[in-house]
């Protein structure tokens, strides 16, 4: 048996489970021992993303209410930062009030400062107004004296697209998610995490549905690379050599493929089941457990 089948297992089955506890939940059905989706005391516990990226929860919405509007922006630059304000943010409720306010967005404008000052307003009246999915952290007081997170969020990171804009838009129309990808990971601010889920989001729009590496390139992040990692049995924090990560995910992917069925999954999704994977033997070893527990939502 090669490495490679060997590896398949952990992921395999998380994968599989996961992707039936998605399908259980879509029809209403649940065990008839527990009650639950899945008799996976693991994955009855934690909160884990599905299979395909496109099936959370948020990104749902913003497929809905952001990302399939597209070809109604006049400007390309205004919904491009509006896509990556989205993500950074990525709390339904907030984007909701964003999208009603006073034309904070509109076919041609964006209004980041604004924008940024009314997250913050509604922050002060109590109401969540981030996502707890990603560790967004407030601005260096030393290095942004007086400026808050939303401003710093919306006119600092968002607005520091303004730098790279023309060649985001030539990249795009290149075609490729990993040079789109190389362009935001240049702006200060940002780095190879929210570029990447950002680059996933445009992939539901015209931009990058095409993209001619869609299924043959995605960006390493922490948790995949521990994922990776896990599943060779090599050491937990190693490196991973883009070679082998070119390698051994598209092996993976015609795996998934061929045993759920999903045969849109992009690379990206396959980056996130390691990520996924990880988190579940992180948990089954003993070595820690996911920052987040299950709970069904209902802000949205």
């Amino acid at each position: 048996m090669t490495s490679r089948h060997r590896a398949q297992t952990p992921l395999l089955y998380w994968a599989k489970e996961r992707e039936a506890v998605r399908k259980r939940k879509l029809a209403g059905d649940s065990s008839p021992w527990t009650g639950a989706w899945t008799d996976d005391p693991i994955l009855r516990k934690y909160r884990f993303c599905n299979v395909r990226r496109k099936d959370d929860r948020v990104s749902q919405w913003l497929i809905e209410n952001v990302l399939s509007h597209a070809a109604d922006f006049d400007n390309h630059g205004v919904f491009l930062k509006w896509v990556a304000l989205c993500r950074w943010v990525n709390w339904p409720p907030t984007l909701s009030d964003v999208i009603l306010g006073d034309e904070f967005v509109t076919y041609d404008t964006i209004d980041l400062p604004r924008i940024g000052q009314f997250i913050e307003e509604r922050k002060g009246t109590g109401s969540k107004s981030w996502t707890g999915a990603y560790m967004v952290r407030a601005p260096s007081k030393k290095r942004y004296p007086g400026v808050t997170k939303g401003q710093f969020v919306a006119e600092t990171v968002v607005g520091g697209l303004d730098t790279v804009m023309d060649k985001l838009l030539r990249d795009l129309q290149y075609n490729s998610c990993e040079e789109v990808w190389r362009t935001l990971c240049s702006v200060p601010n940002w780095g190879s995490f929210m570029a990447g889920q950002v680059v996933a989001d445009l992939t539901y729009t015209p931009f990058l549905e095409k993209a001619f590496d869609l299924y043959t390139w995605a960006p390493q992040g922490p948790g995949s690379r521990r994922g990776f990692n896990r599943l060779l049995g090599r050491p937990l924090y190693a490196p991973v050599p883009d070679t082998d990560w070119a390698e051994y995910l598209p092996a993976w992917r015609g795996m998934l493929v061929e045993e759920l069925g999903l045969s849109d999954m992009t690379l990206h999704d396959v980056q996130n089941c390691l990520c996924e994977t990880d988190k579940y033997l992180r948990v089954q070893a003993g070595e820690g457990r996911p920052r987040s527990t299950y709970k069904p939502e209902t802000a949205y």
